[in-house]
């Protein structure tokens, strides 16, 4: 229990030490409704495009610490303030995917339907609303010792931040609890950057004998270049925090020549 003085007299049995083991057998809840739309071939096109809603829930998301969470109850006498949204929790997604065969030309010279005919392209949409992350302290407030992740204390709302890099959410909201004390932010609390990405593939495929075709590929991933941010520092009360200092993949082209016999 937090409290002054030596650890080990406030331990239900003394002689023992903390017990570093994550047991994975929590509780888990997952509720969703999504819309699909299929197109199947039909002079040229065929596509499929998703979006999923949802809300998951759970005491723990990873039998390990992630970069969401520590996934290790504050209070391990009150497991029932670790519920709440899992930290792969995108509330909504959406997928949509395409393959485009170009018609092919009806007439002209010999090197013009060459060059024009065979082309295909296929690409992909994601986009998906950011998911939560739990804001932690790194002293130990409550004088328990090493392993439980300890929360600060929070007013109001921490996601009415700038949205910037330089401060993703409202780092002011939270505050240092008292000396032997838990904090009372819940955990994963704060959403975190959305991610929107499109993917783009052109092929054309070359008859060099009956029996043999080139293939050529050119594909090009994130192609608009977009940043998508990944989960700012959440350590409260230390360097940096509440920024985020890196992103995912930026825009990368890749051209492939792929000889079929």
């Amino acid at each position: 229990l937090p409290g002054p003085g030596a650890i080990a007299a406030r331990r239900p049995i003394p002689q023992l030490s903390q017990i570093p083991t994550i047991r994975w057998d929590g509780w888990a809840a997952y509720n969703a409704f999504t819309l699909s739309v299929k197109r199947r071939l039909a002079r040229g096109l065929i596509y499929d495009a998703n979006w999923t809603w949802s809300h998951a829930i759970d005491d723990a998301s990873d039998p390990g610490a992630t970069t969401n969470e520590a996934n290790v109850a504050q209070d391990v006498r009150n497991l029932r303030a670790e519920k709440a949204s899992s930290s792969f929790d995108h509330r909504h997604r959406a997928v949509i995917s395409f393959v485009y065969q170009f018609p092919q030309p009806r007439d002209g010279k010999r090197l013009a339907r060459a060059v024009l005919e065979g082309w295909q392209a296929g690409g992909a949409f994601t986009a998906q609303s950011g998911a939560p992350f739990t804001v932690n302290i790194a002293s130990d407030q409550a004088n328990i010792g090493v392993g439980p992740a300890q929360r600060p204390n929070v007013a109001g709302d921490p996601n009415a931040g700038p949205k910037t890099p330089q401060q993703w959410f409202n780092t002011t909201a939270f505050a240092l609890p008292a000396l032997y004390s838990f904090g009372n932010a819940p955990r994963n609390a704060v959403i975190g950057p959305a991610l929107t990405e499109f993917d783009l593939t052109l092929q054309k495929e070359f008859a060099v004998t009956e029996a043999v075709r080139l293939q050529f590929r050119a594909e090009a991933y994130n192609l608009f270049n977009r940043a998508n941010f990944n989960i700012p520092n959440r350590t409260a009360f230390t360097a940096n925090f509440g920024r985020i200092s890196s992103a995912q993949d930026s825009r990368q082209l890749q051209f492939a020549l792929k000889l079929v016999f």
